[in-house]
């Protein structure tokens, strides 16, 4: 089992190594793919993929053995999440993706929606409750779709850190932390 985990990772946090571990934890024999998100995606105060790919690089350095980094997003731009699971089966088979529950809801406004529904499995990471299990199938009722619930209680953005790194450095790894005060990301 490959379980590709996708983002920004601006910048990764504990909730992201946490979600990791979890993944791990539950899947014994799984694998997972960090996928972040290319310079080319459109997002606002999205710092440059090479500092984002860094930082993660440093985070995961325990674990490398069972994750690894997919550098598809920024050598073949964003196409959407359904061709960038198109691609990465070509490396990797058996593949799952997995998503927060709060994204789930804006799911039908992705590219391909029913595509990805039908092709992949999606384990959901149901944060602080945030959705059942059973309103996630009526949602979807029409789309053929495989979800996985998991359930997920940890409440950091890095939005938040971004805003105030230093009120908000206990939510990132030493290292991560370190990585950005040598280069002074997020500042001003």
């Amino acid at each position: 089992m490959n379980i590709v985990y996708g983002g920004s990772f601006n910048p990764p946090t504990k909730a992201h190594l946490n979600i990791i571990t979890k993944l791990l934890d539950e899947f014994k024999n799984a694998k997972v793919i960090l996928l972040p998100v290319g310079n080319d995606y459109k997002k606002s105060s999205l710092i440059d993929y090479k500092y984002r790919n860094e930082m993660l690089s440093l985070m995961i350095a325990p674990l490398k053995d069972k994750v690894t980094i997919s550098y598809l997003e920024q050598q073949k731009g964003f196409k959407g999440t359904f061709h960038a699971l198109n691609d990465l089966s070509k490396t990797y088979d058996d593949l799952y993706f997995v998503m927060g529950s709060d994204h789930l809801e804006q799911l039908k406004h992705w590219i391909e929606y029913q595509a990805l529904l039908k092709t992949y499995p999606i384990i959901v990471m149901n944060r602080n409750h945030y959705m059942t299990q059973e309103h996630a199938e009526k949602l979807f009722k029409e789309e053929k779709h495989k979800f996985i619930f998991l359930e997920f209680n940890m409440d950091i953005s890095s939005t938040m850190i971004r805003n105030n790194i230093e009120q908000h450095k206990k939510y990132l790894t030493e290292e991560v932390y370190a990585y950005i005060k040598k280069n002074n990301l997020y500042e001003g």
